[in-house]
């Protein structure tokens, strides 16, 4: 199986006050995805749990032309692009009305739940049908720069709601807390054209965690999770020039 869809109606859970689905929703949605997709073709959870592995996202970059909104019908378009032995990368269309209006890309890492650091796949590829040629957005993943002073803007404690089946804080969340310490209208005023995350350490139960925000330039912000002083998570997000 080369491509995978799959179809979803947004509902209320989903959506901000002005309807529009939420960027954090918009990340589960493509990673639920892409883990049916998985579970399809052999490298699902229950699957990598035997061996005691599981994919972990290392790196994301969604591009946005418009947001869905409630009620509406959408679907997901999901492929894998390559594999090496312990990454892959993974692209994904949603597409509104037939009309792609959102694209990404993904990098994942093969991660022993035993050890908690990267490995190698223990399972075989041979079946895998790959699209080296296809990527989905105009963008490429990139390692994102950290190097600079950034303002603290909040702090949170990783809480049981945030843990996810691999018992660490599920990714969605990082994306969240960093909107949750901004006010609500510059997220859901429609500008954000573009959101690029790296995930570089994982967070558990009860780990305390600062949020900083560094202003690039006019239309871009750069935001960062720190934990005594080491980087977890960046995340690049972009506004339309006309914004």
């Amino acid at each position: 199986m080369g491509y995978f869809e799959k179809e979803w109606k947004l509902n209320f859970t989903q959506c901000y006050s002005n309807g529009k689905l939420k960027y954090s929703e918009l990340n589960n949605i493509l990673q639920v995805t892409a883990s049916e997709h998985a579970e399809r073709i052999g490298f699902g959870y229950k699957q990598m749990w035997r061996v005691r592995q599981s994919w972990v996202l290392s790196r994301m970059l969604i591009e946005v032309d418009e947001l869905p909104a409630y009620t509406q019908e959408i679907k997901i378009r999901t492929w894998i692009q390559d594999f090496t032995g312990s990454k892959s990368t993974r692209n994904f269309e949603l597409l509104f009305n037939d009309r792609v209006i959102i694209r990404a890309t993904s990098l994942w890492a093969v991660f022993n739940t035993k050890t908690r650091k990267a490995d190698d796949l223990a399972l075989s590829t041979d079946h895998l049908l790959l699209f080296p040629e296809k990527s989905s957005t105009k963008g490429q993943l990139s390692k994102l720069d950290s190097n600079m002073a950034f303002n603290n803007i909040g702090t949170h404690q990783v809480k049981l709601s945030d843990l996810d089946i691999v018992n660490h804080a599920n990714n969605v969340k990082y994306m969240e807390w960093c909107f949750d310490s901004l006010d609500a209208q510059e997220v859901m005023n429609g500008t954000i054209c573009s959101l690029e995350m790296n995930y570089l350490k994982e967070l558990k139960y009860q780990d305390q965690v600062i949020i900083g925000a560094h202003q690039l330039h006019p239309n871009s912000t750069i935001f960062r999770i720190e934990k005594e002083q080491r980087i977890h998570f960046l995340m690049l997000v972009k506004r339309s020039e006309n914004s």
